[in-house]
């Protein structure tokens, strides 16, 4: 198995001639959310690379941050792509049910049978 390439799986000749100017769409923690976007935009065929996407597999306990490059010509499609899989996160699902009530009535009866039988094992 060979190591990857930081141009990913391209089979460039020469380095393209965008690849010097190539314009920083996102940015991640973690690779494999890196990875996951990248694979996005390839399947639009969009042409991307990860930049410090090795380094963070060879240091993982450094937090760094992998950056996602497309072409100049590109980066405004990427981004909307990127946009339209994002997951909202902002605010939470409130839930109608949650069972918190649930939780507190069985934690005072547990509480009263313990105080029940502390009581009469002192008799």
């Amino acid at each position: 198995m060979s190591p990857p390439d930081i141009l990913d799986n391209f089979d460039f000749d020469e380095l393209p001639e965008w690849s010097g100017e190539g314009e920083i769409v996102a940015k991640f923690y973690a690779v494999m959310e890196a990875e996951v976007a990248a694979a996005r935009l390839r399947s639009e065929g969009i042409h991307c690379f990860l930049a410090n996407s090795v380094s963070q597999s060879i240091v993982p306990h450094i937090q760094g941050i992998i950056r996602l490059h497309t072409r100049p010509e590109d980066a405004a499609e990427a981004r909307e792509i990127l946009q339209e899989a994002a997951i909202e996160t902002d605010e939470p699902l409130a839930r109608k049910n949650s069972g918190v009530g649930a939780v507190i009535l069985m934690a005072v009866i547990i509480g009263l049978v313990l105080a029940w039988l502390l009581v009469q094992s002192m008799d």
